[in-house]
């Protein structure tokens, strides 16, 4: 395994993960030379990253002179000055690979090394390589999805809360390090399909459908600056190896929820995927799809308690959910390798979901007062119903293009994507006094919301020396969002004038970036970034005939920011290293964050945009340790953020006095006395003058024994954030959580995960949220020669998976309670078939042209 760097792309010479530069070692009058070369699996010819590579003495002493790591693709390249000198290959899993080495000139090119996986018996388990679940590269953490047991069968939300450093609450908002202000890429790019109900979306994608998950904490100028906390990449499988092959993952199973009468409901969770691959030494060919059905259900209790001047309102609540989710989707494309410079790739992605027609909340509201005459709630229970549809449409069209120069690490490359999403949904709400009695209340909402994004991105690599390169590109980024929102208060079907909308939304960012990196010499190297953006935006919307634009203010609409960068990486040893990082950031407000809609369907919460919302920005910096031994990595980081501007969301009671207080006449102008009737909170968002965020992380994996592996992360972290002046109070608080996964290799190719968590209790500027912990535990068996796989796993064994939240404000308070269907039992198969074509692969690893397999020295 690499050592663990800060999230960050250090501009250090050649592809290595470690500490190492590639300078040359020992007298620097004596000539050096560079030494290559790829180790691969001898068994199944796949490379092998993270393979140690080191260079020792042909002496008695046997000193270690010089080391390095492979890198993805297994390739490493380090300088070594002429001499006599042994070279070892080692790695967890597989026996040593020894051999002298006589660097005698300016070029050595070892070919193509293969090594054997150890095959060893120990009490009766037979040890095989396996590579790593979190895996620690040079700008970034990598989760592969495919060693994640305790996801398998389940969506991108089960896997991102498996993820060291991310969480995933009850209502599937993710964060990263304590902050749920993070950017959420889809294969490094912003998306549509992320881009209207992240929480329902990220349930509908199947997990077998995800390569792995990228985690960027401190991202360089080349990055797009949106995200506090950095970034979050989902990578999503696209091709196989070489030659013809494919997979096939099938998974069945059901999730155990209780419902309104307390009984035990069966919900099915099934989903399909598929893969195919061809490839010849001119093109390649990928497709693949998926489907995904899934039941869910949940329960919510809150006792809410309103204070007016003369009289409380107490209200209980009862809440019932469930809803039926199918989605699926495909993807085809196909890479053309004009020659050995140039490659060109298009591709086209559909996918499409939504809830099944019987999606439905049920709930019941019941005064705890029933003396209380004045409360239409003292002697009956108040019924609510609601049936919701939602619909999902994505397309995305790719095209890049990479061309090689005969200067190494010379790269011109162009990204283009256009995306096309449609959202919609249809929901309907009613309530009356009991179930059989006449409606009180009704209410129908139909949505529409068309969104259009186009993504550019040009880059150029341009290596100075050995020792200087320069990154350079341009990228832009274009958002067109219309939606519609009509309702309808009556089943007569007469829409309501004064309610119904449109929506309208432009923006473009306009981004130029450059990042110099510097290699000073073998312990100590250097990048520094700037990025400059320019940001054009308009919105309005159309109301009863009325159009308001946003931002109100002129000065936010079109704005101009530059976001510098710095990152310097100190190698102490061979085998630990630590690095300063500094990135500016923004969290841009999203259209809906910002635009004047008002939403009523609730019953119990009106929520409503926020033209007045300002960008708010983010000094973020890092300090991280990270030290290698022989069976132990322990990675270490501090990390500390500022916050000017900070959007913070906000609840208070739905009255006109608030509504004046906060600067909403606009909201209550349309939605009023009706809808203030002391059991209703208003939602939105406001800028806070500053917060800050700060930390201390640990991650550490250990190799307990050559069965046994245990990766344990964990994150202190503190917050910062003054809610005063809405109502709220002075945060001042620090918090930590934990993950611990533990993978165990048995006899027979048999694997147990168990995977548990501790989420803390969480302070907000309106009050908190209690601790909450679960575990997780999967099986998995090797079957058909090793080709296929069967997996069960079963989620929050203990059901523990449920947090508490309390609110207090002026003028209400509020303890509510919500448990999502978190106990899964699924079944999961796996199969890989086909061939792979080996001198294919081999041409492809970095454009190299000698493709000679050398078999030198022995095995230790």
């Amino acid at each position: 395994m690499g050592l663990i760097f800060l999230s960050s792309s250090l501009m250090a010479k050649g592809p290595s993960h470690t500490s190492s530069t590639n300078a040359p070692i020992g007298n620097s009058n004596r000539p050096s030379a560079t030494i290559r070369g790829i180790v691969i699996d001898e068994s199944t010819g796949q490379a092998i990253p993270y393979v140690n590579i080191a260079i020792i003495k042909a002496t008695k002493d046997s000193t270690l002179v010089n080391g390095i790591t492979t890198d993805n693709d297994g390739h490493f390249v380090l300088k070594q000055s002429y001499g006599k000198y042994i070279i070892r290959l080692s790695f967890i899993g597989y026996k040593n690979y020894i051999t002298n080495l006589n660097v005698d000139k300016d070029n050595i090119n070892l070919g193509t090394i293969k090594i054997k996986q150890a095959a060893e018996t120990l009490q009766g388990v037979e040890i095989t390589a396996e590579r790593s679940m979190v895996e620690y590269q040079l700008d970034k953490r990598v989760v592969n999805v495919d060693k994640n047991l305790v996801s398998a069968g389940g969506s991108a939300s089960d896997v991102l809360e498996s993820v060291p450093s991310v969480a995933v609450d009850q209502d599937g908002n993710v964060s990263l390090r304590g902050s749920s202000n993070v950017k959420i890429l889809v294969d490094g790019r912003p998306s549509e399909l992320l881009g209207s109900d992240l929480p329902t979306i990220l349930a509908q994608i199947p997990a077998s459908t995800i390569e792995s998950i990228e985690i960027i904490t401190n991202p360089s100028a080349k990055y797009n600056p949106e995200g506090m906390s950095g970034i979050i990449n989902i990578k999503l499988k696209e091709k196989g190896n070489k030659g013809f092959n494919g997979n096939v993952a099938l998974s069945g199973g059901f999730g155990l929820n209780k419902d309104k009468n307390d009984d035990n409901v069966l919900m099915p969770q099934t989903s399909f995927s598929m893969g195919l691959n061809y490839s010849t030494k001119k093109y390649a060919i990928f497709a693949n799809g998926d489907l995904r059905y899934h039941k869910d259900g949940g329960s919510s209790f809150s006792d809410k308690s309103s204070y007016f001047p003369t009289d409380t309102i107490n209200i209980l609540q009862n809440r019932y959910t469930e809803d039926s989710r199918m989605g699926g989707g495909f993807k085809i494309g196909g890479d053309w390798y004009i020659n050995n410079k140039n490659t060109l790739t298009l591709s086209y992605n559909l996918r499409r979901g939504g809830t099944a027609p019987n999606f439905q909340n049920t709930e019941d509201l019941f005064s705890k007062d029933a003396e209380d005459s004045s409360n239409p709630l003292n002697k009956n229970n108040y019924y609510g119903l609601e049936l919701s549809t939602r619909r999902m449409f994505f397309q995305n069209f790719a095209l890049s293009y990479e061309k090689k120069f005969d200067q190494k690490d010379r790269l011109l490359t162009l990204d283009a994507n256009w995306n096309i999403g449609t959202f919609s949904s249809n929901n309907t709400q009613t309530r009356s006094f009991d179930i059989n009695s006449v409606e009180s209340y009704y209410l129908r909402t139909e949505s529409k919301s068309d969104n259009d994004r186009a993504v550019v991105t040009l880059n150029y690599t341009h290596p100075f020396t050995s020792d200087i390169k320069l990154e350079t590109g341009y990228n832009l980024n274009y958002v067109n969002t219309n939606a519609n929102f009509n309702y309808y208060n009556t089943r007569a079907d007469n829409k309501d004038d004064s309610m119904s909308y449109t929506f309208h939304y432009k923006e473009q960012v306009h981004a130029v970036y450059a990042t110099l990196g510097y290699s000073l010499n073998k312990k100590l190297s250097a990048q520094l970034g700037l990025r400059a953006e320019e940001v054009i935006r308009e919105g309005n919307k159309v109301q009863n005939n009325e159009k308001l634009t946003f931002p109100k203010d002129e000065d936010t609409k079109n704005y101009f920011s530059l976001y510098p960068t710095l990152h310097i990486s100190y190698n102490i040893t061979e085998s630990q290293s630590t690095q300063i990082s500094y990135s500016r950031r923004i969290r841009r407000p999203d259209p809906w964050a910002l635009a004047p809609y008002i939403d009523i369907n609730n019953p119990a919460n009106i929520r409503f945009g926020n033209p007045d919302i300002l960008p708010e920005y983010t000094d973020a910096f890092e300090i991280g340790y990270n030290k290698i031994f022989e069976t132990t990595s322990i990675f270490a980081s501090l990390y500390y953020r500022q916050t000017n501007n900070a959007i913070t969301n906000i609840d208070f009671l739905w009255n006109q006095a608030n509504a004046t207080k906060y600067g909403f006449e606009w909201v209550w102008a349309v939605a009023g006395v009706e809808y203030s009737d002391g059991m209703r909170v208003a939602m939105t968002s406001k800028n806070l003058a500053k917060s800050s965020n700060y930390g201390a992380e640990l991650i550490l994996d250990q190799q307990i024994t050559k069965w046994w592996k245990v990766n344990l992360s964990g994150n202190l972290f503190g917050n910062y954030a003054d809610g005063r002046e809405f109502g709220g109070k002075l945060v001042k608080s620090i918090n930590w959580d934990a993950k611990l996964n533990s993978t165990m290799t048995l006899p027979k190719s048999w694997v147990v995960q168990i995977s548990a968590q501790y989420n803390p209790e969480r302070q907000t500027i309106q009050g908190y949220s209690t601790q909450m912990y679960w575990a997780d535990i999967a099986i998995k068996k090797d079957i058909l020669n090793k080709k296929g796989s069967l997996s069960l796993r079963f989620s929050d064994v203990f059901n523990t998976r449920q947090r508490t939240t309390y609110t207090f404000t002026e003028n209400y308070k509020q303890y509510s309670t919500r448990q999502r269907t978190s106990q899964v039992l699924v079944l999961s198969f796996n199969y890989r078939f086909g061939v792979m074509d080996r001198e294919l692969m081999k041409r492809q690893k970095k454009g190299q042209q000698e493709n000679s397999v050398i078999e030198i020295g022995g095995e230790e």
